[in-house]
């Protein structure tokens, strides 16, 4: 069953430190690469030619689309809220980057071994990977999830007495 609780559950465990680290990586990432999308001319320029090459439908309206996607959901997830929906959409866009760009600078002919070996090395590829974290973990240590789920608990004890 699903519950606004459970999906904002973190864990405050000390060894939730590394998944800390990489939320907030990604999400400044992502946060600053969209910000800088939606506000530098040349930028938005070029995310339209990108989405065109790769054969996105409406480019001009979808660029403006993932770089407000981009930035609001890493900053969403450097905030730690909401992380697991923020962290689910930015793995989406970077899929979607991966299949439609990415995989095409691959070189032809390789064995798959070096194929691999080429994919691994593509951002995307490790963005997906980074975004697994908070997909599975949550927002962990100093995440809004985490501090709304424990005032949600405090304030349904003071509400609803619990017997």
């Amino acid at each position: 069953m699903f519950s606004l609780k459970r999906f904002m559950q973190t864990s405050d465990l000390p060894a939730m430190f590394p998944v800390l680290i990489c939320r907030l990586v990604v999400g400044v990432f992502f946060f600053t690469a969209g910000f800088n999308k939606l506000f530098v001319p040349e930028n938005q320029l070029l995310m339209v030619d990108t989405l065109h090459d790769a054969g996105i439908p409406f480019p001009a309206v979808m660029a403006v689309v993932v770089a407000f996607l981009e930035c609001s959901m890493g900053l969403l997830l450097t905030l730690g809220l909401f992380s697991r929906f923020s962290a689910l959409i930015l793995m989406i866009i970077s899929t979607v980057a991966l299949v439609t760009m990415g995989i095409y600078t691959i070189p032809r002919g390789l064995n798959l071994i070096a194929w691999m070996s080429w994919l691994f090395y593509l951002p995307e590829t490790l963005y997906m990977v980074l975004c697994l974290f908070p997909v599975t973990w949550g927002g962990t240590l100093c995440s809004l999830d985490g501090w709304l789920v424990k005032r949600w608990d405090n304030v349904r004890k003071i509400v609803f007495i619990e017997r």
